[in-house]
């Protein structure tokens, strides 16, 4: 009788709490039983993944296409991550769809893009792997066929970005969002449970040291333990973690707060591999966005190649027509960058942003060049200097530093003003090291078994420091895609 009262407990309580979980995105109803604790709930499934953003979303839906039954799991409110907030762009050479638009691109000219962008800091860095690289470059075509293929996604158009000289970004008309939106859509129709604000909070190993599943939080603080045969983390990078910027990228501690990374990329997978014996990449980086600034209303300056950059000394350090991740890297190489303009009617709403925030150690304001540099605290003579080379430049059409004449623009219109430059950021390079298949690798090379992590939880194999344009949604979906299937496919294994 007791055993009896005791089950019918356990089934009341499941039902409670898909009760509290309403609101989620439509789901199946997973294998219940009865918890172990009080106020536990105990559910069963094949494959957990913990984070609903584009890396998870590809997963689950890969996972169910090849077979398995899923649980995905998201600690905010709503899904996407980071994908949802990109523009939704993926690249990839030699598509179908670059082919019907007589777009002519390879591997090979991608690759060599590749080098030369990670070349230009961090010369003796460790990344990128450049054989993993090829692989995802083939993976990438995939992915992006299969979108469209099985997910139903659709392309609007293709287009170059930062400075890319070929149209291999395969972007939707909607944005990030859209891409989101087409996964959630195949998902939804094929049941698949998807329980928001449920954060993953540890890994569950057996005393062999394999992952058979995950324990989380509901959205009312209930414990759920849910036993699976594989686990795939997708819960994004740490740029949204004061803690592991500080202790990974101590460069850009700070940064948090103008990052443009989804509020979840808090490195929560990367944290929970780590506990069960994960081996984490070395020289973890951010991924650059361009330049960030602290005043609200200036957002526009974070791809302005039109001002002029000039660091501690009062210099020009480089060109500001620079791929934004570049750029990025070159705030954080100077330390103390200050991004200079005057009074000319294009800077109006700067102007007006900056004076609202005045009196503020992050605007500098000066009736003349002299007094611009005082209140920035940099050499007067190097500073007059430099706008005076910049604005010859603006006359003969030949900059300095090699800018575009279209880009250069006199500074000559009394006051002048300039606002301290940070490092923006969307993500970060890091995470924990995994094989082609995105199992999850021990120091020695082991793989823990059945455990997965992919997008930004597993990056850095890319790259060294330099963002790679449409290549993070691209790498979440193909790790995602390929984590999924291979886990579906090896459910027993």
């Amino acid at each position: 009788m007791q055993r009896k009262w005791a089950k019918a407990v356990g089934l009341l309580l499941c039902l409670l709490l898909m009760a509290s979980l309403a609101a989620c995105t439509p789901r199946s109803s997973a294998p219940e039983e009865e918890g172990d604790q009080e106020g536990e709930t105990l559910l069963t499934t094949d494959i957990v993944i913990v984070g609903a953003g584009g890396t998870g979303l590809a997963a689950a839906a890969s996972a169910i296409e090849h077979g398995a039954e899923v649980i995905v799991l998201e600690k905010l409110a709503f899904t996407g991550g980071s994908t949802a907030l990109s523009g939704g762009g993926i690249a990839a050479t030699d598509t179908k769809f670059q082919r019907a638009e007589g777009i002519e691109d390879s591997k090979e000219s991608w690759m060599e893009l590749w080098k030369e962008r990670q070349a230009t800091s961090n010369p003796d860095g460790m990344y990128p792997d450049y054989d993993f690289v090829d692989m995802f470059m083939d993976e990438a075509v995939i992915t992006t066929e299969w979108m469209a293929d099985t997910i139903g996604h659709k392309y609007a158009r293709i287009e170059g970005f930062g400075l890319d000289p070929v149209r291999r970004l395969h972007f939707p008309e909607r944005g990030g969002r859209e891409v989101i939106e087409s996964l959630e859509n195949y998902l939804k129709e094929r049941g698949v449970e998807i329980l928001t604000e449920t954060p993953g909070k540890e890994l569950l190993t057996n005393e062999d040291g394999d992952v058979i599943g995950v324990v989380a939080e509901g959205p009312d603080g209930e414990r759920i333990v849910i036993e699976a045969k594989k686990v795939i983390l997708a819960t994004g990078g740490f740029a949204r973690n004061e803690d592991l910027l500080a202790r990974f990228v101590p460069e850009v501690k700070g940064s948090s707060e103008i990052t443009a990374a989804a509020a979840g990329s808090t490195g929560d997978g990367i944290l929970m591999a780590e506990k069960v014996g994960a081996a984490l990449y070395e020289e973890p980086w951010i991924i650059g966005l361009g330049v960030g600034t602290k005043v609200k209303g200036t957002d526009s300056l974070m791809m302005d190649w039109t001002k002029l950059y000039v660091n501690g000394e009062g210099k020009r350090f480089a060109s500001e027509q620079m791929h934004y991740a570049i750029a990025t890297n070159k705030i954080i190489e100077e330390g103390d960058v200050w991004i200079v303009m005057d009074s000319a009617e294009a800077n109006a709403d700067l102007i007006a942003a900056m004076e609202e925030a005045m009196p503020t150690d992050e605007v500098a304001k000066g009736d003349t060049l002299e007094e611009l540099a005082e209140a920035m605290g940099v050499p007067v003579e190097n500073f007059v200097a430099t706008i005076e080379e910049y604005n010859q430049g603006a006359k003969t059409g030949k900059d300095a530093m090699g800018k575009d004449p279209e880009f250069v623009l006199p500074v000559e219109k009394a006051p002048f003003y300039a606002i301290k430059a940070h490092p923006k950021t969307m993500g970060t390079f890091g995470g924990v090291k995994t094989d082609e298949f995105y199992r999850v690798l021990r120091a020695d090379g082991s793989v823990i078994n059945n455990l997965y992590a992919g997008g930004e939880c597993a990056n850095k194999v890319l790259y060294n420091q330099v963002y790679m344009s449409g290549s993070a949604v691209q790498f979440a979906l193909t790790s995602g895609r390929i984590a999924g299937e291979h886990a579906a496919k090896n459910l027993n294994n």
